[in-house]
């Protein structure tokens, strides 16, 4: 049978012919640095009825698995020439998604909207889209020193006020388009996106906002479908599983509890699940997998979850993903499937639950008694 896949489809009409400037040091280019001005082969098509990609009207959403940068929060600072703003973003690990017309680079666009719409399918599957890799293997930017995050869409963070948002429909004017842009490493944490300004209606993912807060702009997005709401509720589904540690996320999946099982119909085979855990390993032969699950779903701090995840990005693991998404459950496949870390694993989940403990966190250990690692 034919399994879900993680999916947020919004349907609206992609214009398929594509002109854009893959020479972005010509003198009409339209942004500013690190756009134009130098190899960056920027996509100046209007991918969508509303204009070019940099708009961010949401038409199609792919989920990537890895890291990346987070500015759906942002309020962003014009740069000198007011073509781009600088927003300050947090980085973050996981799952997420790339809105398909706001792809930046114009290669990748390009090779996007082949794949994908050949095959729906596989790009429904996290990282199937070509987008992801070229994310997850830092080559969306290769001819741009210096980035060290790409901007994208998550559920990190994610409440019920986000969902609301605000609608600046009826009061359109600048607002920042944070999509697949280039992000920077800045003070306290964070990075700075250089965001791309546009023109027009937009919705804001902030409740009870004024529209204009010049000369200041808004990281924000367009949804011409969506009454309002930004990013559009899933269809079909009831949860994503890994979309964020917060209480208040709304589109989280529950952890794993005595009560979480695989349907009898959802073809997952067990054997690959476990296969794909054991087979995905960093340099110390740690699964990452195994640590991902026991910090990403209970966690707020960056650094230990890129400690316990980095590199799952790089594996192959669908048959994971189809096991969450058919239970409805957070970072549970292994529990799901009984599957057994290794001695070296085990110590380092350990070591990461102590860690999440003297952060005032609960680990996933403490909470439905699964990957509590090797006792100390």
């Amino acid at each position: 049978m034919r399994r879900a896949r993680f999916a947020v489809v919004v349907p609206l009409l992609i214009l398929l012919a594509v002109a854009g400037c893959s020479d972005s040091g010509t003198d009409d280019c339209p942004l500013a640095e690190p756009y134009c001005g130098g190899d960056f082969p920027l996509n100046t098509a209007d991918t969508t009825e509303y204009g070019p990609a940099w708009t961010n009207v949401i038409t199609t959403f792919y989920p990537c698995y890895g890291p990346y940068a987070l500015c759906y929060y942002a309020d962003c600072t014009p740069g000198s020439d007011g073509t781009v703003s600088n927003c300050p973003c947090t980085t973050w690990y996981g799952l997420n998604f790339v809105e398909g017309s706001s792809i930046l680079n114009l290669p990748v666009y390009e090779a996007n909207q082949e794949v994908c719409l050949a095959d729906p399918d596989r790009c429904q599957r996290p990282n199937g889209a070509p987008v992801c890799d070229t994310i997850n293997q830092e080559t969306f930017y290769e001819t741009v020193p210096g980035v060290t995050a790409i901007s994208d869409f998550s559920f990190q963070g994610f409440t019920a006020s986000a969902a609301i948002g605000s609608d600046c429909t009826d009061d359109p004017g600048l607002y920042s388009g944070c999509m697949t842009t280039a992000c920077y490493p800045a003070e306290d944490g964070l990075v700075n996106c250089v965001c791309p300004v546009a023109n027009g209606p937009f919705q804001v993912g902030t409740e009870d906002v004024a529209c204009s807060i010049l000369p200041d702009t808004w990281s924000a997005a367009y949804d011409p479908n969506s009454g309002g709401v930004v990013p559009p509720p899933p269809p079909d589904i009831q949860c994503f599983p890994d979309a964020g540690s917060n209480a208040g996320n709304p589109i989280a999946c529950p952890l794993y509890d005595d009560t979480t099982t695989l349907p009898p119909d959802s073809g997952v085979d067990c054997a690959t699940v476990c296969d794909e855990y054991s087979s995905c390993q960093n340099d110390t032969g740690v699964e990452i997998g195994y640590t991902c699950d026991a910090t990403l779903c209970t966690s707020q701090v960056q650094g230990l979850i890129l400690d316990a995840c980095t590199g799952l990005e790089s594996c192959d693991i669908p048959e994971v993903f189809d096991a969450e998404f058919a239970a409805g459950c957070s970072c549970c496949a292994s529990q799901l499937c009984d599957c057994e870390a290794g001695s070296a694993t085990n110590d380092e989940i350990a070591r990461l639950n102590a860690a999440q403990r003297a952060a005032g966190e609960t680990p996933q250990c403490d909470i439905n008694g699964t990957l509590c690692g090797t006792p100390r």
